[in-house]
């Protein structure tokens, strides 16, 4: 594409986007970033389930940032149920009672759990568990990885997850950047199909994957093959591949799902997203690594 144009009042980044897009390594850097995250994503159904879908996401991501900038000794920055449904609805994604079906979901299955605070035992602390905390660390590792190949970030390698010490570092850094990073979501319209809907973003994942192994834009798996990957039933995969294709983004030439192919709105939406998340990821580094100061990626 010659010329992407990016409204950016959604977010003060140091890096545009456009400057990402225009770098000549961002085809490999975005297919790299799409196949590290199937990588995690693949076959952890209930996890992708839980998170995959835009009010689900940011109230998983509200719930990281406010454990990594809180304070135990200040109870204004405390993880609490009733803090967390006041910052989510106050992004205008989730109501009170969604955030709250969300959060006993995620104690249900362990990736939270509530906790007394050791000096007053009748407040009830959220703490994300290990096993939450290592996914988002992989999943930022992989966006910072991604940086580090263009040579417009302060990093210069880096592999893996990220240190603990960064990982919480670029989490405070999230908190104040909700409202933006909402923002930044709505904007990307045509992904529409994909955002609203759980596993959405999975699916993308694996039509864009798909797309580029193919060699010529086409999917010859079907709608079955994707529900199999993804956890949901066949039904939801055809909803979400239909909405799609009404947006222009797919074309579909065969009954059940079969010889699905992306089009150029598909690649240039798609290309937008990725193009704002390592602009987005840029901002968070360097505002973790000058104000929280924590180990920084291997270099």
């Amino acid at each position: 594409m010659d010329q992407i144009s990016f409204d950016d009042g959604a977010m003060a980044f140091v890096v545009p986007p456009f400057e990402f897009l225009a770098a000549p390594g961002f085809a490999q850097a975005r297919d790299r970033l799409i196949d590290g995250k199937l990588a995690l994503y693949e076959g952890n159904h209930l996890f992708n389930r839980l998170i995959l879908e835009e009010g689900r996401y940011l109230c998983y991501l509200a719930a990281l940032s406010l454990y990594a900038a809180q304070d135990t000794a200040q109870s204004s920055t405390w993880l609490t149920l009733g803090r967390l449904q006041r910052e989510v609805t106050e992004l205008g994604v989730a109501s009170r009672n969604r955030v709250e079906a969300q959060v006993s979901y995620l104690r249900k299955y362990g990736f939270l759990t509530q906790q007394p605070h050791a000096s007053d035992r009748r407040v009830r602390l959220l703490v994300p568990s290990d096993a939450l905390l290592a996914r988002d660390a992989g999943i930022l590792g992989l966006l910072v990885s991604g940086l580090s190949e263009f040579g417009l970030s302060p990093v210069k390698a880096h592999k893996g997850p990220l240190s603990p010490g960064l990982h919480r570092g670029m989490r405070g850094a999230t908190l104040p950047r909700l409202p933006g990073l909402s923002r930044i979501i709505r904007r990307h319209l045509p992904l529409a199909p994909f955002f609203a809907h759980d596993c959405g973003y999975m699916i993308l994942l694996l039509l864009l994957r798909g797309a580029r192994e193919s060699g010529n834009n086409t999917i010859a798996t079907g709608y079955q093959r994707l529900a199999m990957q993804t956890g949901v039933s066949r039904t939801h995969v055809r909803r979400i591949v239909e909405a799609a294709r009404d947006a222009g983004l797919v074309t579909t030439a065969a009954r059940g799902g079969h010889d699905i192919g992306l089009t150029p709105a598909m690649w240039h939406a798609a290309d937008r997203w990725f193009a704002d998340q390592f602009a987005l990821t840029d901002l968070l580094l360097r505002e973790a690594l000058a104000h929280a100061k924590p180990e920084g990626p291997a270099t």
